[in-house]
């Protein structure tokens, strides 16, 4: 059984959803297909929401009527005129839910997380309805199920956390039984169900990570994500013209380049099938012909296969001259991160000058908030703090490269070729990744060069290599 994930843009129109549906019957047996709302939906609820918070009565009219249009357009494609007309209705029942919680947001005068959360949930449960809906049209059984009835989790609205076990016995009362039956199982992404039985969200890249999940409670063979690229990359396309599919990435290598910057897949997505042992695909629905990148445990390459960079970070670094210091000084610099709910990208920690250096997000506060507040909490420890805004990490990953005493020094001959200066540098102990940090407007020219450098150049090298040895494939290529 597979899980097959389809994101915004590829349910953004009646096109586009009959599109999705083809490919996912073109998969044997009884499947599960996780949508997300229509694309630009979820951002149109917002709007409405902050709209009705406001009393902004146009703006909420504006946004409501474009949620309408554009699911108007996704069920003139259903062909059958029965299952048009049911459906039309149901979406109407789900409309009617939309405009009750606008009232609802507008009567408190505040856009709580709880009632954000109801209100976005909108769009995935209007999706899976139409999904459905269009799978039936296509000849085939198919119910939705909205996973706010099967994906536990804990209370945190806007970022909620899974039950993974709850979640599991869930998914075997609600969804399998389907399965069972032979009928398509069309489950809601990125929401959940909190203990007191309100509706959650998983927070940033959630769709992706409810697929995983549902994956793992169903014991799926495979979590299909089909997206608008054709695969991960080796870099960014937009930065670095030759990047190309990387065919087989190891789970570690996903989660370092989700976690420094790709935008495929948050790092949470990963890690349900990681403990599953369930491989993860990543396709596109506009190249759905093209094998795309399976992550999978396992098969370490002595290669780079990929760069990527993270942008908007910043730099910390509490020097404690005092060793009797160092670990309260270290539990509370941890401590106020935790508090001020800042972003941990890594850290390091120099045992002979005592000083601990931190790579942050920050999001908006940065060094000038942030040390203020850090000066304060370690007041009574005799600590001299620094800090830089405006820098990036740049990663080159590759499983067992990374681990190469050799690759570090290229790594950074590469980048002071290019006259990067390089603020930071390491090997993560993943042995998956090498990371620097560079100025922010040095990011992307320590991409290409790196790219250009240990994956372009290699390959080349590689090639060659092979051809004098009359090899003609090798493993884990590229392109």
């Amino acid at each position: 059984m597979l899980v097959m994930k389809f994101g915004g843009t590829s349910v953004g129109d009646a096109r586009r959803v009959r599109e999705s549906a083809r490919i996912a019957l073109t998969k044997s047996g009884a499947n599960v297909i996780v949508v997300s709302a229509c694309g630009g939906v979820t951002n149109l609820l917002l709007e409405a929401g902050n709209a009705a918070a406001s009393a902004t009565a146009e703006a909420r009219h504006r946004a409501v009527t474009a949620i309408h249009a554009k699911h108007s357009n996704v069920l003139a494609g259903l062909g059958d005129e029965t299952i048009r007309l049911q459906t039309r209705a149901a979406v109407d029942h789900l409309h009617a839910s939309l405009d009750a919680t606008l009232h609802d947001i507008e009567q408190a005068h505040e856009f709580s997380p709880q009632l954000s959360d109801k209100l976005v949930s909108h769009g995935e449960k209007i999706m899976a309805t139409m999904m459905a809906a269009t799978v039936r049209d296509m000849g085939t059984p198919a119910e939705a199920v909205f996973t706010d009835t099967v994906l536990a989790t804990d209370g945190r609205h806007g970022s909620a956390r899974p039950d993974k076990a709850r979640t599991r016995q869930l998914a075997a009362d609600n969804v399998q039984p389907l399965l069972d039956a032979g009928s398509t199982v069309v489950c809601t992404g990125f929401i959940g169900c909190a203990p007191d039985g309100s509706t959650t969200t998983l927070g940033r890249g959630g769709s992706d990570y409810s697929a995983t999940l549902l994956g793992a409670a169903l014991d799926a063979s495979e979590v299909q994500i089909w997206t608008d690229v054709p695969g991960m990359l080796s870099a960014d396309p937009r930065k670095v013209s030759t990047a190309r599919v990387i065919p087989d990435v190891t789970y570690d290598e996903a989660q370092e380049l989700a976690h420094f910057g790709a935008k495929v897949l948050h790092p949470r997505t990963i890690r349900p099938a990681v403990q599953a042992d369930i491989p993860v695909r990543i396709l596109s629905t506009f190249q759905p012909t093209n094998a795309g990148t399976v992550v999978r445990p396992g098969g370490q390459s002595q290669r780079i296969k990929a760069t990527t960079a993270l942008k908007g970070l910043t730099m910390l670094t509490v020097d404690v001259p005092e060793l009797e210091d160092l670990a309260a000084a270290s539990s509370t610099v941890f401590h106020q991160l935790h508090e001020d709910r800042v972003e941990i990208i890594s850290v390091q920690q120099s045992s002979s000058r005592r000083s601990m250096t931190f790579i942050l997000d920050t999001l908006t506060s940065g060094c000038d908030v942030f040390v203020a507040r850090l000066n304060s909490a370690l007041e009574d420890l005799e600590v001299e703090i620094t800090c830089l805004d405006n820098v990036a990490v740049v990663a080159a990953v590759g499983e067992g490269a990374a681990n190469t005493p050799a690759m570090l020094a290229q790594f950074l001959a590469v980048l002071s070729r290019a006259n990067v200066p390089v603020l930071n540098a390491s090997q993560q102990s993943s042995n998956a990744a090498m990371v620097v940090v560079v100025p922010e407007d040095d990011a992307d020219r320590a991409v290409q060069v790196v790219h250009d450098g240990l994956i372009g150049s290699s390959r080349a090298n590689r090639r060659n290599s092979n051809k004098r040895r009359g090899m003609i494939n090798e493993p884990y290529q590229v392109g």
